[in-house]
C-alpha cells in the first residue's frame, strides 16, 4: 500500500496569514523507501511464513504511521516506537534461509525526512536520495484565501489518498491510466514479479533438477556433520534440563538451531536452578516467547536471554491461562449449540494468554447478539458436526480447505451469525473431502518416499491436501518414466523452485514436465 499526497496548507500563528508548506510527494516517499521495500516485502518470504507475517504486520503499521504523518502532521498514539522486520543476512545462495531481525525506529517527530532517514539507516541502506530532498519552503497568503486553500486541500487529499494492491493478473493492463498514479517502486516490483512468473512458466522439473541436483547433494552432505553435532547438543541440553523434548520451529537453518541450543545451555550455566520450571516440558524455538496452546514453552529465537529467563520465572502465570482454556472453549461451544472448538490444522503457534482473550471476546459478542435476536431457524439444533476456530483479532473470516470455520476474535455477533448461516453447507462439504483426501495423501506420501528413495518428504502449510495429492500422483506417474533424480534428497512441496542451504529441494506442487 502506498501513500499519495499533494501539498498542504497550515494556519500560521500570525492572524490574517496562512503558512504554505511544500510537502514530500508520493513519488519521493516511494523512491526513498524503494530499497527498504525490496528488502522486507512479504512476497519475498514465501518459504518462511513466520517472517512473512511479521513483515506484513509491520508494513501495515508503518503505512498508518506515514499516513498520519504526511496528511495530518501528527503521530498516532498507537504507533509503536520500533517495528520489527526480518531482512536476509545476505544475497548469497548459501545464506538464503538466514535472516536478521531489525528493529526499525519510528522517530517521534513530524520531520518526514528524519523518519525516512532513520528507517534506511537502521537497515544499513543508502540515504543518498533522502539527503538530496529539498528542504521545506514557506510563504504567506492572505487569510481571505485561507478557507479556499484548505477546502481545496481536503478535497484533493480525499481524492488522491488511497491504498492499492495490484494483482499479477492485471499486469500491463490499463497501463496508460495507471502511469500517473503508480509509484516508481510499484512499477519496478510488478516487473520483478512478472519476470519471476515468466521464468517459472518456462521451467520444467526435469530441466531444473538436472541443473540443481548436484548442488543439493553437496549441501546435504556438507550439513550432515553439523546436524549430527546439533542432534548431540540437543540430547545433552534435554537431559541436563530434564526436558521432555526440544523442537526447532523457526524456519531458519541448522546453524541457527545450534546457536539457540548454546544460548539455552549458557543460560542454565549462568542461572543454575532458575530453569527448574522447564522440567518435563517441551521447549520450542519459535517466532515468539510465551506458552503455546499445547503447553509448550516457546522461546523467540530473536530474543535476548533475559527475556527467556523472565518467561521461565513467570511460567506459572501462563499456565494458569492454559488451565482456563477448556472452560472458555466449553462456554463458547454451549453458546453456539455444542459446536466443536478446534485449532486450525496449519495455523502458526499461538500464546495461551492471547487465545484466552480471543475466546472471551467472541463469546461476549455472541451473548450480546442473543440478547437482542435469536439464531436463524435454518440452523440445526445441534452444531456439533461443525468445527469453529477462533484466531487473532486481525484474522480471516473464511472456511478453511479442511472444512473448519475460521473467525477473528473481534468479529461482531451479527456478522458471525450471518457468516455461519451462509457457509455451514460449504464447511460440511470441505470437511468430508478432507477426511477422504488425508488418507489418500498418506498413502501417496509413503509410496513416493519408497520409490524415489527420498530422505524425507514434507510440504508447506500453503499446500492443501488436494494439491499435494495432485503433485504426488504426477510424480509417481511421470517421475520414474522421466528419470527424475531425487534419490537421497530432502524434498519439500511448495509453490516455487529452490535449493535451501541445508540441501533441501523445494519444488512447486504444480510443476511442469
Amino acid at each position: 500500500m502506498y501513500i499519495f499526497i499533494t501539498k498542504c496548507t497550515y494556519r500560521s500563528s500570525v492572524p490574517g496569514t496562512l503558512l504554505f508548506r511544500r510537502m514530500i510527494s508520493s513519488s519521493e516517499v516511494a523512491t526513498a523507501l524503494r530499497p527498504f521495500y525490496f528488502a522486507v516485502h512479504p512476497d519475498l518470504f514465501g518459504r518462511y511464513p513466520q517472517q512473512r507475517q511479521v513483515n506484513e504486520d509491520s508494513l501495515k503499521l508503518l503505512s498508518a504511521h506515514l499516513e498520519s504523518l504526511l496528511s495530518q502532521k501528527r503521530i498516532l498514539p498507537s504507533t509503536p516506537r520500533t517495528l520489527p522486520f526480518y531482512i536476509r543476512a545476505s544475497n548469497a545462495p548459501q545464506d538464503r534461509g538466514t535472516f536478521n531481525l531489525v528493529k526499525v525506529p519510528l522517530e517521534r517527530t513530524v520531520d518526514t525526512k528524519l523518519v525516512l532517514r532513520k528507517i534506511l539507516e537502521s537497515c544499513n541502506l543508502s540515504t543518498e536520495f533522502v539527503d538530496k530532498m529539498p528542504a521545506a519552503k514557506h510563504s504567506s497568503l492572505s487569510s481571505a484565501a485561507s478557507s479556499t486553500h484548505e477546502d481545496g486541500f481536503q478535497q484533493q487529499y480525499q481524492q488522491s489518498f488511497y491504498y492499492r494492491k495490484r494483482s499479477e493478473y492485471n499486469f500491463g493492463k490499463d497501463e496508460e491510466a495507471d502511469n500517473q498514479d503508480d509509484s516508481p517502486f510499484e512499477k519496478e516490483f510488478d516487473l520483478f514479479q512478472f519476470r519471476i512468473k515468466k521464468v517459472r512458466e518456462n521451467e520444467t522439473l526435469k530441466k531444473w533438477l538436472r541443473k540443481q541436483v548436484v548442488t543439493a547433494t553437496v549441501r546435504t552432505k556438507a550439513v550432515q556433520e553439523l546436524q549430527e553435532e546439533v542432534e548431540k547438543l540437543r540430547e545433552d541440553v534435554t537431559k541436563r534440563l530434564g526436558l521432555r523434548e526440544i523442537i526447532y520451529d523457526c524456519g531458519w537453518n541448522v546453524e541457527h538451531f545450534r546457536g539457540c541450543l548454546k544460548s539455552l545451555e549458557k543460560l542454565a550455566e549462568l542461572h543454575p536452578g532458575a530453569l527448574d520450571g522447564l522440567k518435563d516440558r517441551t521447549v520450542v524455538f519459535a517466532a515468539f516467547t510465551g506458552v503455546s496452546l499445547e503447553g509448550h514453552v516457546m522461546l523467540f529465537t530473536g530474543d535476548v536471554q533475559r527475556n527467556w529467563l523472565e518467561l521461565i520465572k513467570t511460567i506459572d502465570k501462563h499456565d494458569s491461562y492454559l488451565r482456563k482454556l477448556p472452560a472458555y472453549e466449553y462456554a463458547l461451544s454451549q453458546v453456539l449449540r455444542n459446536i466443536r472448538i478446534g485449532r486450525r490444522k496449519f495455523m502458526p503457534k499461538a500464546q495461551a494468554m492471547a487465545y484466552a482473550s480471543h475466546l472471551r471476546k467472541i463469546t461476549t459478542a455472541l451473548l450480546d447478539y442473543l440478547g437482542k435476536s435469536k439464531f436463524p431457524t435454518s440452523w440445526p439444533m445441534d452444531l456439533s458436526q461443525f468445527e469453529l476456530v477462533v484466531e487473532s483479532e486481525a484474522g480471516p473470516l473464511m472456511v478453511s480447505p479442511t472444512g473448519q470455520l475460521i473467525v477473528p476474535a473481534t468479529c461482531p455477533g451479527s456478522l458471525l451469525v450471518d457468516f455461519l448461516t451462509n457457509h455451514l453447507a460449504e464447511a460440511l462439504e470441505k470437511q468430508s473431502s478432507y477426511d477422504r483426501q488425508k488418507h489418500i495423501e498418506r498413502d501417496l506420501h509413503a509410496r513416493c518416499v519408497a520409490q524415489f528413495r527420498l530422505l524425507s518428504l514434507t510440504k508447506d502449510d500453503s499446500v492443501t491436501p488436494d494439491r499435494m495429492i495432485e503433485c504426488l500422483e504426477k510424480l509417481l506417474a511421470k517421475g520414474l518414466k522421466d528419470g527424475l533424480e531425487l534419490a537421497d534428497l530432502n524434498l519439500t512441496i511448495t509453490t516455487y523452485y529452490s535449493v535451501l542451504t541445508d540441501g533441501t529441494v523445494c519444488i512447486p506442487w504444480d510443476w511442469k514436465q
